[in-house]
């Protein structure tokens, strides 16, 4: 991740720089994504800070949220998991270790197929996905709050939009 993308005055200026050098290209619509990138890193970033007084990683903090919205008793599969988290399942197992030794959350006997073994947040789990997710739904608020209403159920739409036709563009192999 280059500077540019997190800085919107470096990103203008750049902008400003590639047009003089490629007035036919759509370098507008690069800056635009440069800016989404770039506001996505500054919220990650801001997010991570956020993780740091409970010592958790961003993959961790993601397996706890699962369970937690699965509702009681809180407990979820790991192939759930695995469609939701950006993880691979062995690095899964290692983070799952590690909320183990930190008593977040226990592994449950599987139901039907041993292989798929259920994680459940214990207690201590519980309070500090809760008091993260509190903490993180404020900040969201906060970021949020020199939008109107209007203004941020555009922005959803025009978010939505953007996800759509990234995608399609990479499935259909457009360049």
């Amino acid at each position: 991740m280059n500077k540019i993308n997190q800085v919107p005055l470096l990103l203008q200026r750049a902008e400003r720089e590639w047009k003089a050098i490629y007035p036919e290209l759509p370098v507008a619509d690069a800056a635009l994504i440069g800016q989404l990138i770039g506001a996505g890193a500054n919220a990650d970033r801001v997010g991570l800070e956020n993780l740091k007084p409970y010592d958790l990683r961003q993959t961790e903090h993601d397996v706890l949220a699962c369970a937690m919205r699965q509702g009681q008793p809180f407990k979820v599969t790991p192939s759930k998991l695995l469609e939701e988290v950006r993880i691979t399942s062995g690095a899964l197992t290692t983070c799952l270790n590690r909320l183990i030794d930190r008593d977040l959350i226990v592994r449950l006997a599987a139901d039907k197929d041993q292989r798929s073994k259920p994680i459940q947040l214990t207690q201590k789990g519980f309070s500090v996905i809760e008091s993260v997710t509190q903490q993180r739904f404020q900040l969201a608020g906060e970021v949020m709050a020199g939008f109107s209403k209007d203004e941020k159920l555009m922005l959803n739409k025009l978010l939505s939009k953007f996800q759509h036709n990234l995608l399609e563009t990479v499935e259909t192999g457009s360049q």
